[in-house]
């Protein structure tokens, strides 16, 4: 107050004797009525940055600037945090308001406070912008709401900084809340910009009365709302409820959390409200629960799928013939499965009466039905033409005929084999396949096949047979590819390892404890395909 004093005392000596200092002078003075009061003193009180400034009138009675006479503490303040305001230039001395406040008088603002002068309507908050240069060059840039008064012949400028309150709105509409307070005393309502933002108002629009959202619920949610409110008022608990309202563009899905208002242990004197419009998220929590219960439909169904495919192809997969031994074969199968996906891998293991066994292992392409639908034809197909007595070659050939004839999806690998007992000897066509590995005497190898297209490939297609004659002791292993086949490994690299891992086992290992560790080793906790390994051991 004292600094204010002194600036208003220099004011008042200026008025009396100017200083050397040359400003310009109205042609026509605006004074206030005698006697009025002191308002430096008012100006002091005030504890927002304010200043009051007299107009300078021009020959032809326009209002050509405003001259800065008095700038009350919060205002030097504000200036100098501001450095918006030169030590030379503190107010006390008549000087335009552009070299008070430099960057803020433009224009526009001077026209703004023209008709505040000439109207005496306050306005309700003009925005201006700051623009100051700190040491270095920096420059920084701020807002303010200037809100201007007439004061008899003079303008009362009130300012502050409107950032926060700038940020507050722009946040309210970035998240689409408002807030509001009902008094239930004299229904006087307040409320935040972001609230008619989402009611759609316009910016003359009375602030929304609690009748006024009431009509805005649709009826179906109506009573939701009174049983929240009267929850509200019995128990002064806050409430949290979602409603449907009609807005400007259509029907929102609003929420609303709401609590009393008034003293602890006094009467509710009002409500106090936080609305949000939800309805995009209610519409995209709409969509996750439909895609949730679409995944779990779809879970369901491939359980189903899986379970009855599991069933079939347990039912389809054959036991090995006893009677293998008669021909001085000891067998062996495993057979695993991927989690989650059943394949087409097959296999045939069958002592025909009177002459040689029928061996063969095979792959149809794909998973599911489809895949066991395939693989249940050829094994069964193979099955009855083995009856015929024709060679291996002729018998692959029909089985490519029969997978040509079923579609152009329908395509697989396969060994088909025949033993002859007396001479021991293994007949066997590669249909694509990966070939037979031979344990025995030595490291294991893999059989040189004559390798040809894989079934269902081309009609017509020809094949040769390969003949091995096995020795006593000797194993023959023929697998599908989903035991050694790796997306990041190369197929030799696979074999390889086949290779190796055989090697590791005692010559001596019962046939099915040998197929059983390998298919363990291989396949790993994350197979990719299913996988069968056979093994044919001549009795030694």
């Amino acid at each position: 107050m004292a600094g204010l004093r002194r600036a208003n005392r220099e004011y008042r000596r200026e008025e009396a004797a100017p200083s050397g200092v040359t400003l310009p002078t109205p042609d026509v003075r605006l004074t206030g009525p005698e006697g009025e009061p002191d308002l430096g003193e008012l100006l002091g009180a005030l504890p927002l940055p304010a200043a009051l400034a007299d107009p300078l009138v021009g020959p032809d009675g326009t209002v050509r600037d405003f001259v800065a006479v008095a700038v009350n503490p919060a205002g030097l303040r504000y200036l100098h945090q501001r450095s918006a305001l030169r030590r030379d230039r503190t107010p006390g001395r008549r000087l335009p308001a552009g070299d008070v406040f430099p960057g803020l008088v433009t224009a526009e603002l001077l026209t703004d406070l023209t008709r505040v002068l000439r109207t005496g309507e306050p306005t309700p908050g003009i925005e201006v912008r700051w623009q100051v240069r700190r040491a270095g060059g920096r420059v920084e840039r701020h807002t303010d709401l200037l809100t201007v008064h007439r004061l008899g012949s003079r303008l009362l400028m009130v300012w502050g900084t409107s950032d926060l309150a700038r940020m507050a709105r722009a946040a309210q509409r970035i998240a689409r809340v408002g807030w509001g307070e009902w008094s239930l005393l004299d229904g006087v309502t307040q409320s935040s910009g972001g609230l008619r933002d989402l009611l759609g108002l316009a910016a003359g629009d009375p602030s929304p009365t609690a009748a006024d959202l009431l009509d805005r619920v649709l009826p179906v949610h109506q009573p939701r709302l009174f049983d929240a409110l009267r929850l509200l008022l019995e128990t002064r608990d806050p409430v949290d409820v979602e409603l449907l309202l009609r807005v400007h563009r259509g029907v929102h899905r609003i929420r609303l959390v709401a609590e009393a208002v008034g003293e602890d242990q006094g009467p509710v004197r009002g409500v106090r409200g936080v609305l949000q419009n939800i309805t995009e998220l209610s519409e995209s929590r709409r969509r996750v629960r439909h895609q949730q219960e679409e995944i779990e439909r779809q879970s369901r169904r491939a359980d189903a799928e899986e379970a009855v495919v599991r069933r079939l192809q347990d039912a389809l997969q054959p036991r090995i013939s006893a009677r293998m031994d008669e021909a001085g074969l000891r067998t062996a199968v495993a057979y695993r499965p991927t989690e989650g996906l059943v394949g087409g891998d097959w296999y045939k293991v069958r002592a025909l009466p009177g002459g040689p066994a029928l061996i063969a292992v095979g792959d149809a392409r794909g998973h599911g039905l489809d895949a066991v639908a395939l693989m249940s034809t050829l094994r069964h197909a193979l099955a009855g033409i083995a009856y015929t007595g024709a060679s291996v070659e002729e018998m692959t050939g029909w089985l490519n005929e029969i997978a040509c004839d079923d579609g152009p999806e329908s395509t697989a690998t396969a060994v088909i084999a025949r033993y002859f007992p007396p001479s021991r000897l293994l007949r066997w066509v590669c249909a694509g396949h990966l070939p037979p590995v031979l344990l025995g005497d030595g490291p294991p190898r893999l059989l040189a096949p004559a390798i040809g297209l894989p079934l269902g490939v081309l009609p017509g297609t020809g094949y040769e047979a390969v003949e091995t004659v096995l020795q006593p002791g000797q194993t023959v292993l023929l697998y599908t590819d989903g035991l050694v086949e790796r997306r990041d490994r190369d197929i030799d690299d696979r074999l390889a390892t086949l290779l190796a891992v055989l090697g590791e086992h005692p010559p001596g290992l019962p046939p099915q404890s040998l197929v059983d560790q390998v298919v363990d080793a291989m396949s790993g906790p994350f197979s990719e395909d299913d996988a069968t390994l056979l093994a044919l051991r001549l009795a030694g």
